[in-house]
C-alpha cells in the first residue's frame, strides 16, 4: 500500500510543477506582479486579478504585439518621485494601489508614454491601461 502512495504521490508532482505561480510583490506600499509570456504565465496572473486594482499592458506596433523589460513608473497625483519603480517581467502588470488618481510613465528601447489612471474605492474591477510603443524597425 505504501508503494502506491509514492506513486501516485510522484505521478502528481508534473502536474503541479507545471503551473506558474505568481505572488503579489511589495514595494513604496504597493503590490505588483508581472508576466504574461505564454499560456501558463497569463493563467497565473488571472489567478492574481482579484488582488489588483490597476491592470498595464505593454504592446508594440498596429499588431499589439507583447513587451517585456518595459521601465514602468507609478506616481500619485501629489507626488513629483515615483511610488513605484519596476522593470516589467512581460506585458501584463497588475498593481494594487490605493484608491486615487495616478500617473504611468513608462519607456521602452528609447521611446516613452504616459496615461493617467483612477482607482476608484469600490472598484470591482482594475483601471486598464495599455501602453503602446513603436515596432522595432
Amino acid at each position: 500500500m505504501k508503494n502506491w502512495i509514492v506513486v501516485a504521490a510522484l505521478a502528481a508532482l508534473p502536474l503541479s510543477a507545471g503551473a506558474q505561480q505568481f505572488t503579489m510583490q511589495e514595494s513604496g506600499g504597493m503590490r505588483w506582479a508581472c508576466g504574461g509570456v505564454g499560456e501558463e504565465e497569463r493563467d497565473g496572473l488571472a489567478a492574481l486579478q482579484s488582488q489588483a486594482n490597476l491592470s498595464v499592458m505593454s504592446v508594440a506596433g498596429k499588431r499589439g504585439a507583447y513587451l517585456a523589460d518595459v521601465q514602468l513608473a507609478l506616481y500619485d497625483a501629489k507626488s513629483k518621485s515615483p511610488r513605484l519603480e519596476i522593470k516589467t517581467d512581460g506585458p501584463i502588470c497588475l498593481i494594487h494601489a490605493a484608491p486615487g488618481r495616478y500617473r504611468i510613465e513608462a519607456s521602452f528601447d528609447g521611446a516613452k508614454r504616459s496615461a493617467e489612471a483612477t482607482i476608484a474605492a469600490n472598484g470591482k474591477r482594475p483601471a486598464r491601461v495599455v501602453l503602446v510603443f513603436p515596432e522595432a524597425e
